[in-house]
């Protein structure tokens, strides 16, 4: 009866629908809920990866693909939680059209300017993981459940 009953709200919200009120326009309390969003993200993926060895599922050259993907997917997690803290401090002249130039350039005023925008190429390390999941997926669905050990590996 509970299940019924928690449908039924669902509708009829669905068709009653009013302010959500999820959105948080301020950017500092949104901030920090974004950066609690990274760090549970890299705590669960630690713990799926120790789950996964635990399992000895790293025997399986899919399984091997898929954790180091996880392991990329937190790299780049913590990459993007310092770019957020970073992005508090860069000033709006960062960025400058100097007279007659048809370029922005950069200026660069410290270490923390320069880390911001090396940070700002963080698809560098979350392609590569998707792309290592896909793999590893890949590897999984056309069948490869025998055991593959160093050495004994055929490409």
């Amino acid at each position: 009866m509970p299940f019924f009953f928690t449908i039924f709200l669902l509708l009829l919200g669905c068709l009653l629908p009013d302010n959500a009120l999820a959105f948080q326009p301020h950017a500092y309390s949104g901030l920090y809920i974004h950066q609690l969003a990274h760090f549970f993200l890299i705590v669960s993926l630690f713990f799926f990866v120790i789950k996964a060895r635990q399992a000895h599922l790293t025997s399986l050259r899919g399984w091997r693909y898929i954790i180091a993907g996880t392991w990329l997917l937190m790299l780049w997690s913590a990459a993007t939680m310092v770019g957020h803290f970073l992005d508090l401090y860069m000033g709006a002249d960062a960025l400058f059209l100097p007279p007659g130039a048809t370029i922005p350039l950069l200026r660069l005023a410290g270490w923390q300017e320069a880390l911001y925008y090396i940070l700002k190429l963080d698809h560098l390390i979350a392609v590569p993981a998707m792309f290592l999941f896909y793999r590893g997926l890949k590897l999984l669905r056309e069948g490869q459940t025998t055991p593959s050990f160093p050495g004994r590996d055929h490409p």
